[in-house]
């Protein structure tokens, strides 16, 4: 005895198909997308993700400028100040007079750009973490200090390192 709501029906897999895609064509058109997706995730962008000693996830680009790449004059990094380079994704710092430092501009916090620099603090807009010059943290949530990113001033001029 059939059941009455029950249809059944016999495919020919050999056969061509008629209007639309098959059962076995769209699970297998998603596994091949989430691999794709995992390999596009897996290399590129430059992105990285990293767990602190917080638990917390932190997803921030992998800094740009190679060494050698000129950021601007010395001039520009006030003493006990410092300059954000966003293409770079660098902050140089003067903490004293000729003494100059070089960070990454991601807060380790969650991969957020650095947003200013004043009165001795580097500042991160996004939850408010604050370092010092050389990169410490003074407040999180961050938990981890700046990533150092080494430059060197030659003919008043900064340069990665």
């Amino acid at each position: 005895m059939t059941h009455p709501r029950k249809t059944t029906r016999t495919v020919d897999e050999d056969a061509p198909r008629t209007g639309g895609i098959g059962r076995r064509a769209v699970f297998a058109g998603a596994g091949a997308g989430v691999a794709a997706i995992g390999a596009v995730a897996a290399c590129g962008g430059g992105s990285t993700t990293t767990e602190d000693t917080g638990g917390q996830q932190q997803t921030g680009d992998v800094p740009d400028g190679a060494p050698g790449t000129e950021l601007g004059p010395a001039s520009e990094v006030p003493v006990g100040g410092g300059m954000i380079y966003s293409d770079e994704q660098i902050v140089v710092t003067q903490p004293t007079e000729g003494e100059f430092t070089g960070l990454s501009s991601i807060c380790p916090h969650q991969g957020c750009s650095i947003g200013s620099v004043g009165g001795g603090v580097i500042i991160c807009p996004c939850h408010d973490s604050r370092f010092g010059l050389d990169g410490a943290v003074l407040q999180g949530p961050a938990q981890q200090p700046l990533e150092s990113r080494p430059v060197t001033v030659a003919d008043g001029s900064i340069t990665l390192a």
